[in-house]
């Protein structure tokens, strides 16, 4: 990326007002800007769209989406934004959702920035099939692209976008971490009498639970210190349990969704991240937060991780969905030491260098700035 000159730069953040866009919840994207509120150098505002925790009126759900359409138009003009940042996922409700708000922050006339967090391949083939006169229509003008993975923008590339396409990072609120001795943590992990795996994630199917807990299972009878804390909560969680306990699977621990002190805590006192998903991950935010902790993480080529991550370097990858083979990873950091150590240490300087908070901001304000002075 060029610099861009000082006299250009402080003459650009004079004048840009930036709006984000984002979901509400416990999800990637709300968790993302979380982690950057604070840190913005340029005067930011936030609007948040979909579901609300508390949905406070009677109406359909329909006319609730045109008051959020009308009260962002409103916010737009009587605010004098310059730019919107939109985050959608490629599901196809997000899909419309946003796509509507694209339309209408190009009606008048702002700077339109649009960062694909999530991508299901089931909304891709259907895009691709169908709609794809649709996707052009809704996105075809906008300013400028964020993805998290390779793969996505090769398929934006395939579906002839023009436009500038950057690439960027889940990322770790570093305040998080103050007091967090890699060091120290080693050493009580090594020492644990219990070896924990952790599966730390909304409980869905396609997250990989299943197949975590029956990787644990399967070493539970040889290495009976080796215990799963499942961390999250969702849809499947209740199945899962059930069926823990219709095949009587033990040593694993439900704690239910978990943030602050009580996620650090169990980082803390985890070993090991499991996470086999399957889902139309961007790049996973518990695989990121892991190996800022210093964790060895077994998973799947999925989103921007099949971009990064090496095997023997920052855990164990495979495209397998076999239970068997996650045990098989599981229990080579568990027998061997060193190469436990040299993963952890590794994965902690990784995640320094690379998934920072404040080093995202910086970067999403060149893109403003780059979007803004084209």
């Amino acid at each position: 990326m060029s610099v861009m000159p000082n006299e250009i730069k402080n003459q650009l953040d004079g004048y840009m007002r930036v709006l984000i866009t984002h979901p509400e919840g416990k999800g990637g994207v709300s968790n993302y800007y979380r982690k950057l509120r604070g840190k913005f150098t340029v005067p930011v505002q936030y609007f948040v769209v979909g579901r609300r925790r508390i949905e406070r009126s009677l109406l359909p759900r329909p006319l609730q989406m045109l008051g959020d359409y009308w009260r962002f138009v409103r916010l737009i003009r009587k605010n004098s934004i310059d730019l919107v940042h939109l985050n959608p996922s490629l599901d196809f409700k997000s899909f419309i959702r946003d796509g509507i708000f694209a339309l209408l922050a190009r009606a008048n006339k702002k700077k339109i920035v649009v960062f694909f967090h999530g991508w299901k391949k089931s909304c891709e083939v259907r895009i691709e099939r169908y709609f794809l006169w649709l996707f052009k229509s809704f996105f075809g003008k906008i300013d400028t692209f964020i993805v998290l993975s390779n793969e996505v923008k090769e398929t934006l590339e395939k579906w002839c976008v023009v436009q500038p396409i950057y690439k960027e990072v889940t990322v770790i609120n570093e305040d998080e971490f103050v007091g967090f001795d890699i060091q120290n943590a080693l050493k009580k992990r090594q020492g644990s009498e219990k070896y924990r795996i952790l599966f730390l994630s909304r409980i869905i199917r396609e997250k990989g639970i299943y197949e975590a807990v029956q990787a644990v299972s399967f070493l539970q009878a040889k290495y009976p210190v080796i215990e799963l804390l499942v961390a999250g909560d969702g849809d499947e969680l209740e199945s899962v349990k059930s069926f823990v306990r219709n095949r009587g699977i033990s040593n694993i621990t439900f704690v239910g969704y978990v943030r602050g002190e009580d996620k650090r805590r169990i980082f803390e006192n985890s070993q090991v991240l499991c996470f086999p998903t399957s889902h139309g991950e961007g790049l996973p935010v518990s695989v990121v937060e892991a190996m800022a902790y210093g964790l060895p993480v077994v998973t799947r080529p999925v989103g921007g991780l099949a971009d990064f991550f090496e095997n023997g370097k920052h855990g164990f990858i495979s495209d397998s969905l076999e239970p068997e083979i996650f045990a098989n990873f599981i229990e080579k950091l568990f027998l061997d030491r060193k190469l436990y150590e040299g993963i952890s240490l590794y994965n902690y300087q990784y995640a320094q260098s690379h998934f920072l908070a404040s080093d995202a901001v910086s970067r999403l304000e060149r893109i403003y700035r780059t979007v803004l002075s084209s």
